[in-house]
């Protein structure tokens, strides 16, 4: 049976904004991949995607750790790793502090698992003195299941508040530390979103979002999907006018949402 946490991206791509006729609710967000992970003119998160490529396929470690500041990627990067497991028919779960109680596995679930699965952990520095109690021995059970485990969070392994033995544990595999996004890669990124809903934005508009607002990408993503409902809903252009009175009306746009990860 594969397993996939519940707020991967759907598998099918959304109607573009000439062509739909549903509203899609506002949890909505692109599909999330490696192919489609931004590395930068210097590639240089390349070496991640590598590490992550090796995970998979257990080539060279069977646990990764990346860490880096808020909005450099790391959801984006577990969530298309737990796709592509999916994808090549692995068991994959995704867990996070968010992630409630009942859908965070036992030890005897993860052992039950076939050998090659994948068990990623998001914001572990974020996660209650229960969960890391809790991931402290799904992390064994992992190991001795021979599963792979990925794990990020916002300060390297030694730095994270965390248990020691747990921060001890996400030491053992590779580190790596995302390089963050530079406005290059922002604003391809932006135009890639508008693009795949039937638009372009106009100088002024990616210029306005560049330097108002998040740098985190998540964020941006998830705004832009509620920004192309509005423009649909009143049959608008986008426009900075209509951003800033879609912003006025929805201000939870600027804030993270929290998203329950579990299994599926």
């Amino acid at each position: 049976m594969t397993v996939v946490a519940a707020s991967l991206a759907p598998a099918s791509p959304r109607p573009c904004l000439a062509a739909r006729q549903q509203i899609l609710p506002l949890g909505w967000e692109p599909e999330q991949t490696l192919g489609n992970f931004e590395t930068g003119a210097q590639g240089g998160n390349l070496q991640i995607l590598q590490a992550i490529d090796n995970l998979l396929c257990k080539q060279t470690h069977d646990a990764l750790y990346l860490w880096g500041e808020s909005g450099s990627g790391k959801t984006h990067l577990l969530r298309a790793a737990c796709r592509a497991a999916q994808e090549q028919g692995r068991w994959a779960l995704m867990l996070g502090p968010h992630t409630p109680a009942s859908s965070w596995p036992d030890i005897n679930d993860l052992l039950a698992q076939p050998a090659g699965g994948l068990l990623a952990v998001d914001d572990v520095q974020a996660l209650a003195g229960w969960q890391q109690d809790w991931l402290f021995g799904l992390y064994n059970a992992a190991r001795a299941a021979d599963l792979a485990f990925l794990a990020s969070g916002d300060a390297a392994p030694i730095a994270l508040p965390l248990r020691a033995d747990l921060r001890t544990r996400l030491s053992w595999g590779l580190a790596l530390r995302l390089t963050p996004p530079d406005d290059a890669i922002r604003a391809r990124v932006l135009q890639r979103l508008a693009h795949g809903c039937g638009y372009a934005l106009s100088p002024e508009l990616l210029h306005y979002m560049l330097t108002h607002l998040s740098r985190d990408l998540s964020l941006l993503a998830v705004l832009m999907a509620a920004f192309d409902r509005y423009a649909l809903a009143l049959q608008r252009p986008a426009t900075v006018p209509l951003l800033k009175s879609l912003l006025a009306e929805q201000p939870e746009l600027l804030r993270p949402a929290q998203t329950e990860s579990a299994s599926g």
